[in-house]
């Protein structure tokens, strides 16, 4: 059947209703998988003001997570003061409230603010990218993951990655990212097949994953 290409990958509220109209077909949860406990918040909630800042938002999505779920408390309690941190040490690499920050530095960033708070972690940026490595394992493992896109609805955008699910719709399988996009509260959803091979939506982006040491 005739797949319906205008709609957006992502920016989703309602996945039945996005995959039932972009694939023309019944959605059938297969895979529930799993999601992570995570700060939800818009970015103009956490700091304040409207710029350029998603990428840094989501690092304190992260380092927020780790304080609570693996107990490093040497991190600020509230997002707000870990957003700070996180500005002050972002910079140092260039981000401005204009510019925003360049994909390239964002794993220096996330380890040196760890590091400020006296965690070791390895973060890693993927540019070679999958669905079972970049997201299924490491949501499994309990590790969000920094996606940085480039192109489409989410252009020049920065997603924190809080789990994901996996629907069927006419035999075939499709692979869901849930997400906090900093635009709005709460969680939206990404088609990760049409992010990932659309090259009219998007295609371009890395995975930034952060691992305890």
């Amino acid at each position: 059947m005739k797949k319906n290409k205008k709609l957006p990958y992502g920016k989703i509220k309602d996945i039945n209703k996005y995959l039932s109209a972009r694939y023309n077909g019944e959605p059938l949860l297969v895979d529930k998988g799993r999601g992570l406990i995570m700060n939800r918040q818009s970015m103009e909630e956490i700091t304040g003001r409207k710029v350029n800042n998603c990428t840094l938002v989501a690092i304190s999505r992260v380092l927020m997570y780790y304080r609570n779920r693996y107990h490093k408390y040497t991190i600020d309690r509230s997002i707000k003061d870990i957003y700070l941190k996180v500005e002050e040490i972002a910079r140092e690499y260039g981000y401005t409230d204009k510019k925003g920050t360049i994909p390239f530095f964002v794993k220096n960033i996330t380890q040196d603010v760890f590091e400020e708070y006296g965690v070791k972690v390895k973060c890693r940026g993927h540019y070679i990218w999958s669905f079972e490595k970049q997201v299924k394992r490491e949501i499994l493992a309990g590790r969000p993951v920094i996606l940085n896109i480039a192109r489409g609805v989410y252009r020049n955008h920065t997603v924190t990655v809080i789990g994901y699910c996996i629907y069927k719709v006419n035999g075939k399988e499709y692979p869901v990212l849930k997400v906090a996009d900093g635009w709005n509260r709460g969680m939206h959803y990404i088609d990760y097949n049409a992010f990932s091979r659309d090259i009219s939506q998007s295609v371009f982006g890395s995975f930034n994953t952060i691992k305890l040491v």
